[in-house]
């Protein structure tokens, strides 16, 4: 009986130790990374902020900032893969929406009907790969 108590309480402590890690997540990139991003006071005040890390004729990607949500809307010509850095967020499809939490991965194939929607206390925060690279151009609103 004590071996037994003795698991189960040194499982507690290893999922209690996990629940509380403060680990946050970062972008790396071979010559730079981006952990802990300070926004500016005028894109916290915004409800979608943009932040352009990189672009190529192949992709881009950004740091995306919402405290709100979006319009649901259309990439006609390109692909998004996101991964959530912090909070948690819902993302909406035509007919069914997936909660989102830190870590979690959504690609949505161009032509896809989407909007995401932050449900965290706090701003949610992104990291967008737009296929090609999006020169904001791409996004058309849904009817």
């Amino acid at each position: 009986m004590y071996f037994i108590h003795k698991k189960v309480t040194l499982f507690a402590v290893a999922i209690a130790f996990v629940g509380c890690s403060n680990h946050q997540p970062k972008v790396v990139f071979p010559d730079k990374g981006y952990e802990n991003m300070e926004w500016s006071a005028s894109a916290k005040a915004q409800n979608i902020a943009v932040f352009h890390l990189t672009q190529d004729a192949y992709s881009s990607t950004h740091l995306i900032r919402i405290k709100g949500s979006e319009k649901p809307h259309y990439h006609d010509q390109h692909d998004l893969t996101v991964t959530i850095l912090e909070g948690e967020s819902i993302i909406h499809f035509r007919d069914h929406e997936v909660i989102l939490y830190q870590g979690d991965v959504i690609h949505i194939p161009k032509g896809t009907y989407h909007w995401a929607e932050n449900i965290d206390s706090k701003a949610s925060v992104v990291f967008a790969t737009f296929s090609p690279a999006f020169r904001g151009k791409d996004k058309r609103l849904a009817d």
